[in-house]
């Protein structure tokens, strides 16, 4: 088992643990930080896991409680939120409790969310159970849910721990594993490529603790130098401007936007920065199966997405791109070169 540590300033904000058979583990946790009771938050698919663990709570003496909320960016909802806020107050929830989110990337989102105004804030564990809540979601302290645009309301809440049971992600299907690396590749392109290497190298049947360790590590580091996004952080959003606009439009799954828009941004890259890594992105996107264009989008629909990006600032939209391989910069970018990205993707 390896651990990475989240600070703000001298204290530890998230302990995040990767390794295998984790069951015990999670629940040691919750026990050394004296909860008394814990919900866990669930999604459909992830509900027998959830009772797994549920079961291993009652087994060391927990009372706990389970709610599953939808799959997906449905549960991201307001109305939700209110459900499982009902729920916790049907169980008497106080502040020394917690919320354990078991599920992929919009369950950590969403139960962050709750956990940080409910009772105005109380502790969140993370289970994640997709490779993309894993190396991105998950980690950070970013919450949210949908109100117009993705993720634009929320707060940071970082949650105690993350316990991230690599033997869940191994069994995942391909096309779960394929969405996971898209997010994995991003880390790498702004900053670790020993990733992108071992994706060329082997696609989509990477030895995945060792991705998962090495993309925490680089995210764990930039949140560490920039704990509430105030400057450095935003280097974590390469390929999101354009790839949230994208999922919006689309429905595209989150790792196929992702994708998407890192091609975008490449070729934005290349116009006003000089990138020359663009080919190479493009090639190991198509290596795990994962799409570097969007046909079907409608442009203005894309376009009226992206204005409600949260990078957008008082001289228009501003996109994360690349001089090379680890050096991202945020750049504001005018009409013309957005156009000319979305292009690049087919989008026109």
């Amino acid at each position: 088992m390896r651990e990475h540590v989240i600070r703000e300033g001298s204290s530890v904000a998230s302990t995040i643990a990767v390794g295998r058979s984790m069951t015990s583990e999670l629940v040691r946790r919750a026990a050394a930080r004296g909860y008394e009771r814990v919900a866990l938050l669930c999604q459909p698919r992830t509900r027998d896991l959830a009772e797994r663990y549920s079961k291993a709570f009652a087994a060391e003496g927990f009372a706990s409680s389970g709610y599953a909320v939808p799959d997906g960016e449905e549960a991201k909802q307001m109305s939700v939120v209110e459900e499982v806020y009902r729920h916790l107050n049907e169980h008497r929830f106080t502040r020394s409790d917690a919320i354990i989110g078991v599920g992929g990337g919009s369950l950590t989102d969403v139960a962050g969310f709750i956990a940080g105004t409910y009772l105005r804030g109380i502790d969140a564990m993370y289970v994640p159970t997709t490779l993309l809540g894993a190396v991105d979601a998950a980690i950070g302290g970013k919450t949210g849910v949908n109100v117009d645009g993705k993720n634009l309301v929320g707060l940071f809440k970082h949650p105690s721990q993350v316990v991230i049971d690599v033997n869940t992600l191994d069994a995942l299907p391909e096309d779960r594993r394929r969405d996971g690396a898209a997010e994995a590749l991003k880390t790498g392109f702004i900053s670790d490529m020993s990733i992108v290497k071992d994706y060329e190298a082997f696609g989509i049947d990477v030895d995945l603790e060792s991705i998962v360790n090495r993309s925490v590590a680089v995210k764990v580091d930039v949140v560490n130098d920039d704990f509430r996004e105030e400057g450095r952080r935003a280097i974590l959003n390469y390929g999101h401007t354009v790839g949230h606009g994208i999922e919006s439009a689309t429905g595209r799954t989150h790792g196929e936007s992702v994708a998407i828009g890192v091609v975008a941004a490449g070729s934005a890259s290349e116009a006003v920065l000089g990138f020359r890594g663009a080919p190479r992105q493009v090639d190991v996107l198509g290596r795990v199966g994962l799409p570097v264009s969007a046909p079907d989008a409608d442009a203005d629909e894309v376009r009226s997405f992206m204005s409600l990006d949260k990078k957008r600032g008082p001289e228009g939209l501003r996109m994360v791109l690349l001089r090379a391989f680890g050096q991202p910069e945020v750049v504001a970018v005018d009409d013309a070169t957005v156009r000319a990205a979305l292009a690049s993707i087919g989008v026109e």
